[in-house]
């Protein structure tokens, strides 16, 4: 090619890059429309030339980055912050992790979130119970004025129909006062009648002759006050007929009536521990009536028209006890027998027209006693 021929040439070339090969750059800045796609690659861009002040805003999106593309060490510490991030991320983005207790700070959380139940490591619902989980033991019945099995003794009692020496129960008296008005509390023989309390637990009753408390064999009345009050009849606090019941840390309180009694045994054998018995009123007065029986009375205190009276046969035994009585402190009719050992003796002197043996008596001031 001649030397005229080369320089048509490049002129020609020239021409056709300016007029729209190529448009010219326009004040030294090169747009994208003056850039075909592909253009520029990676090999023509020198490293570390791109800055982020060369890239406009929003220029760079997920359109122009490949999958994988943006890496871990291409990512300067710190770079990605909350203002960076709009939108959810996707629990697969995070790792697993935990929360405790100290991480909630306010609001509430869904119970769908909760593992809600009533097995070891779940949240409680607020509608759920306890059944099964809280049982009542066997045998075990409780009286309340409110929230037991039943709010009356009677009821209780009423109620158990299977007592064996194989399968006893036992009523709990919760703390109260008990009306039994002219009813009579009869026990049962295995079943046990226990109260919360000679201060806290009172069975009231104006049952005339029967007693407010009627006792049983194999039966143990406890811990609770019996008072016994009327008009009418012979007022009874408790009565034992061929019974040997166990009264242990048991007040009796009776009063009215033609006569009154503390304590009546017929026929019985109780065994009488720990018991307070105060007997009043206009008529005869006894704290604890024998006839044909034999009770032990341990620990006791016994304040009446005549304390501790036995009639007919049977022996009477009491032992470290306190008995007092206005008009008697004993009485012992023909054919029966009172045996009474380091015990207080305090008011009138004992009668007897039976079988008395003291050990150990004294009186008010502390001075010895003779029962005959």
């Amino acid at each position: 090619m001649g030397r005229k021929t080369e320089a048509a040439f490049i002129a020609l070339v020239a021409t056709l890059f300016m007029a729209g090969g190529v448009a010219s750059a326009n004040g030294g800045t090169v747009g994208a429309d003056q850039l075909a796609d592909g253009a520029v690659t990676y090999r023509a861009i020198a490293p570390n030339s791109i800055a982020n002040s060369k890239i406009v805003d929003g220029a760079v999106n997920d359109a122009k980055l490949s999958f994988g593309a943006v890496t871990s060490p291409k990512i300067a510490d710190g770079a990605v912050s909350d203002a960076k991030i709009s939108g959810p991320i996707s629990g697969f983005k995070i790792g697993r992790h935990g929360h405790d207790g100290a991480d909630i700070v306010s609001g509430t959380i869904d119970a769908a979130r909760l593992p809600v139940g009533t097995g070891p490591g779940t949240v409680a619902a607020g509608d759920h119970t306890h059944e099964g989980l809280l049982k009542k033991p066997a045998g075990l019945i409780i009286v309340a004025p409110a929230g037991g099995d039943f709010t009356s003794p009677l009821d209780a009692l009423n109620a158990i129909t299977d007592a064996s020496a194989e399968k006893p129960y036992l009523v709990k008296i919760m703390p109260g006062s008990y009306d039994l008005g002219i009813a009579t509390l009869v026990m049962k023989e295995y079943v046990d009648v226990e109260g919360s309390g000679e201060l806290t637990t009172r069975l009231r009753g104006s049952a005339a002759d029967a007693g407010v408390v009627a006792g049983a064999s194999h039966a143990e009345l406890r811990n609770l006050t019996v008072e016994a009050s009327g008009a009418e009849g012979n007022i009874v606090g408790i009565f034992s007929g061929s019974a040997s019941l166990r009264l242990t840390h048991v007040a009796v309180h009776a009063e009215g009536g033609k006569n009154a009694y503390g304590i009546y045994n017929l026929l019985a054998s109780p065994v009488i521990s720990d018991v307070t018995v105060t007997v009043e009123g206009s008529g005869a007065t006894f704290g604890i009536f024998n006839l044909h029986s034999s009770p032990v009375v341990r620990n006791s205190s016994v304040l009446a028209g005549t304390g501790v009276s036995s009639y007919y046969s049977g022996t009477t035994t009491v032992e470290g006890s306190s008995v007092a009585g206005s008009l008697a402190t004993l009485y012992t009719g023909i054919g029966a027998a009172t045996s009474v050992a380091n015990t207080r003796l305090q008011g009138g002197a004992p009668v007897t027209s039976g079988i008395v043996k003291c050990v150990g008596t004294y009186d008010g001031n502390f001075e010895p006693v003779t029962c005959r």
